[in-house]
């Protein structure tokens, strides 16, 4: 069976691509739709029958990691419960980690992570970054 409409825009919020009809513009000096896209929705499309459970498989992954997120912000405010020592860098292991199932997802659809997604930003050797540049004096 495809992946229903609702299962391709949870492909394409892991993966980081913004929930926008198609269009070519660009908002506040950022592309909010490019080449990328098209490449998504063509993989989506043809995906190999037993890729298909793959794909949900790792979307289920990450929306819980997701929620692992939110249940996480309640521990935020304390560092030491009892004799229990909470892990500090919780939020920043998930995200890590929600990352590391984004590039999976990523791999098995065959299509890019969105170049301007923020939560991919510093999170590997396929996030976006700048490159300064030096004029000679």
């Amino acid at each position: 069976m495809p992946l229903s409409d609702g299962e391709k825009q949870r492909a394409r919020y892991h993966l980081g691509y913004p929930a926008l009809t198609t269009a070519a513009s660009v908002a506040f000096g950022v592309p909010t739709m490019n080449q990328t896209n098209f490449l998504v929705e063509s993989a989506l499309l043809r995906l190999l029958e037993p890729a298909l459970e793959q794909v949900r498989s790792i979307c289920n992954t990450m929306d819980t990691i997701e929620k692992q997120l939110v249940t996480a912000l309640g521990r935020l405010r304390a560092e030491k419960l009892g004799e229990l020592e909470l892990r500090g860098d919780e939020c920043d292991a998930l995200e890590g980690e929600y990352r590391r199932w984004g590039y999976r997802l990523s791999d098995v659809i065959g299509a890019p992570i969105y170049a301007y997604s923020r939560r991919y930003q510093g999170g590997g050797s396929n996030s976006v970054t700048s490159v300064p540049i030096t004029r000679g004096n």
